[in-house]
């Protein structure tokens, strides 16, 4: 007798595609409060009930908002096969991705906001820690425990690493000119000469 299988709902990519660039604009556009599932279906021209069989709630959206925002600047695929190029070039890529979405408009404008709600809206400050800045961390965390078992470095400690990694980033004069609107805008130039001495002190520093 032959079992039964059942199926879920089959993922249709342009459509949640479609939601995630939807949602993205109006959170920038009108803020996270003012922003409703209600609103985001209208826009979409779909039902309420369309919506939340993809995400369960707001903040639920809001995280893949965040998240799909890193993994444009830094694609899974950088750490998929990380581990196949050099490490150095491996580092280096990561590091250039970060730092484009640390100093993207909407990575600091969002920012910006969730600084000003945070004194009634702290869970929301927590979603977008855990699905960007921590989510990205830990996964260097876990590639640099890797290179530390092939004893390419030595990581005594891959969290700690990885927040040195990135704080070398975000607090670099790049980030801080961009986040403050001083002119000019870095050169790509810059961005990579940046990046790739970054990469070189940190493995000195993990040699």
């Amino acid at each position: 007798m032959d079992k039964k299988i059942k199926r879920g709902r089959p993922v249709n990519e342009a459509m949640h595609a479609e939601i995630i660039a939807v949602a993205a604009r109006l959170f920038m556009q009108l803020g996270l409060q003012a922003t409703t599932m209600e609103l985001i279906a209208k826009e979409l021209g779909v039902s309420k009930l369309s919506l939340y069989s993809r995400f369960e709630n707001k903040d639920a959206l809001f995280s893949a908002v965040i998240e799909a925002k890193c993994k444009e600047y830094i694609p899974k695929h950088y750490f998929d096969d990380f581990h196949d190029y050099p490490m150095e070039e491996a580092l280096y890529r990561v590091a250039l991705g970060l730092l484009r979405l640390l100093i993207s408009d909407d990575a600091i404008n969002m920012e910006r906001m969730l600084i000003e709600q945070s004194s009634h809206k702290h869970n929301l400050a927590k979603l977008f820690y855990d699905a960007g800045p921590a989510r990205i961390k830990n996964i260097i965390a876990e590639n640099l425990q890797q290179l530390n078992k092939e004893k390419k470095l030595l990581i005594i400690d891959p969290v700690f690493s990885a927040h040195i990694f990135c704080s070398l980033l975000k607090g670099s004069d790049i980030y801080l000119r961009t986040s403050m609107n001083i002119p000019s805008k870095p050169t790509i130039a810059e961005m990579d000469d940046y990046c790739r001495m970054v990469v070189k002190m940190f493995i000195k520093a993990h040699a």
